[in-house]
């Protein structure tokens, strides 16, 4: 078994057809043939079948494709992680980053690209569960994540950036814009990334803290920015970090719903592989995030 076959294996197995990996790996089809024959000949057993849907993974390789990938990407983190302490130069830094982080991120992108120039970064928004079997297969470097102010145990290692308080927001008209309680709110629609029904979910909590059941009518959106704009246009609410409200991103007429009683406060963390030691660049990234939130805090 060896990287070439593992790399062939695994376009073969996400397009799900040899001749589209092969295209991709620039090679022949009989040469991405070759390698996937090669690595079924090392385990010993079938990996794809062929099927009028395409090439389609066996259970063996349905079980080897979740390592080669993880493998695939360890190799290339250490690949990059020599590049990095020889010169700092090469790789890519893949990030997960949450709205609430907003506020910190373009003073630390600037800090990290004056330290590290020639290492690029993408961005991507969380989006729970696919952002953390992203991150778990190596594909993410780590996560920048909202979530609840308590010990959570998923198996990712966690640094604190801040927490901050919770707040319900509204269309300025919302008929509801002048509720003092959540109980008030409770059969409103609400938009919500991730599952209602999740144990880590903001909204839940904030009606668990008051002893109030979660609110039945809720959709869940991954994507903060379409929340927002569905927010401001509709009757639905939404539960945001409350730092949120003084930010640009913000849609106009889009306003705080001021509750007499406080909601808990929410975290953000950092997560990152618990078994996976990040790169230089990654730990570069995470100590511009830290300084930012500092210099934040300081009014600096």
């Amino acid at each position: 078994m060896n990287l070439r076959q593992l790399r062939a294996f695994v376009l073969i197995a996400e397009h799900r057809s040899i001749r589209a990996a092969a295209r991709a790996l620039f090679v022949t089809q009989p040469a991405a043939t070759r390698s996937l024959r090669e690595l079924e000949q090392s385990v010993g057993a079938e990996l794809v079948r062929r099927s009028v849907k395409g090439v389609e993974l066996t259970t063996y390789g349905e079980a080897l494709y979740k390592r080669a990938v993880l493998i695939l990407q360890e190799a290339r983190k250490a690949q990059e992680e020599i590049g990095q302490m020889r010169d700092g130069e090469g790789g890519t830094l893949n990030l997960a980053i949450s709205s609430a982080a907003l506020t910190v991120l373009p003073a630390a992108l600037a800090a990290f690209r004056a330290r590290m120039p020639r290492v690029s970064v993408a961005f991507n928004e969380v989006a729970p569960p696919y952002s953390h079997e992203q991150l778990e297969s190596g594909r993410y470097d780590f996560l920048v994540q909202t979530e609840y102010d308590g010990d959570i145990d998923d198996g990712f290692a966690r640094t604190t950036l801040f927490t901050l308080p919770l707040a319900v927001g509204a269309r300025a008209g919302h008929p509801l814009r002048g509720a003092r309680t959540l109980a008030e709110l409770h059969d409103a629609l609400w938009l919500l990334p991730g599952n209602i029904q999740a144990p880590a979910n903001l909204l839940r909590l904030a009606f668990d803290a008051h002893g109030l059941p979660p609110p039945r009518d809720v959709i869940p959106c991954q994507s903060i920015a379409v929340a927002l704009a569905i927010i401001a246009e509709s009757d639905a609410l939404g539960i945001f970090v409350r730092n949120l409200f003084d930010h640009q991103l913000l849609p106009r007429g889009l306003r705080m719903v001021r509750l007499d009683h406080p909601l808990p406060a929410a975290r953000v963390s950092v997560l990152t592989r618990a078994d996976s030691p990040p790169t230089p660049a990654a730990q570069c990234f995470m100590h511009c995030l830290l300084d930012a939130q500092a210099a934040h805090a300081d009014g600096t």
